[in-house]
């Protein structure tokens, strides 16, 4: 069995106060060293959650907070994180009303969101935006097409799109911002039980509209679906 090393408790401990507002528990933050700090860090970041560990660290007392210099490095990180998200919404924000324009809607899969779940949305870090196309009456009979519309309009744009990148999905660029247009949500291609869990994700896909930061609207799945 897997012996937790201090730095790991500590990001645990972070993420639980960040996620449930405990009280802290500082017995690891008053015996941790620079080096545990430094290697709590560093596994935040190759986790995904620099942002929630942050807002831990910042429930802290005083005097069980990290070296001065790691919390600056830490405070930028997130930052960029929040400037990041907000690139991010503007994006899906421009695209789901582009293609209102055409009878599509635009379902924002992952990402921004599963952000709404968290207790900050511009802490959930995002490496690409999902997109799943269907027509305005949510047939399912006509995602089909509303995937390769959704393709042409972009093309339209003068945005080049690799529609052979994936069985499962298209690709593009906007804004800079790599953009995945999934014809399914699985690789079903490969993976028997895929189809099985695939069949079960049409069924309880209901989407929903989320409020976007900085301004509109948004599709996501249904609870149920995430």
């Amino acid at each position: 069995m897997h012996k937790l090393s201090i730095s790991e408790k500590m990001l645990l401990a972070l993420l639980e106060l960040s996620l449930n507002k405990t009280t802290p528990e500082v017995f690891y933050f008053s015996k941790a060293s620079d080096e545990d700090w430094k290697a709590c860090s560093l596994l935040a970041a190759k986790q995904g959650v620099l942002a929630l560990a942050w807002s831990g660290v910042c429930m802290l007392p005083q005097e069980c907070q990290p070296y001065q210099n790691l919390k600056i490095s830490w405070a930028l990180a997130v930052e960029k994180y929040e400037r990041k998200y907000a690139r991010y919404c503007k994006a899906v924000n421009e695209l789901s009303t582009y293609y209102r324009q055409f009878g599509i809607n635009m379902i924002q899969l992952k990402g921004v969101g599963l952000s709404t779940y968290y207790p900050v949305p511009s802490y959930r870090e995002g490496g690409d935006i999902d997109i799943y196309a269907c027509m305005e009456d949510l047939s399912p009979a006509s995602d089909t097409k509303a995937n390769k519309l959704s393709d042409d309009i972009i093309e339209q744009m003068g945005i080049e799109v690799d529609r052979f990148h994936s069985k499962k999905h298209s690709v593009f660029r906007y804004n800079g911002i790599p953009v995945e247009n999934h014809r399914t949500f699985l690789d079903v291609s490969v993976y028997p039980l895929a189809r099985k869990v695939e069949k079960m994700l049409r069924e309880c896909l209901n989407p929903e509209i989320a409020e976007l930061e900085g301004g509109g609207q948004v599709l996501i799945p249904s609870p149920k679906f995430n």
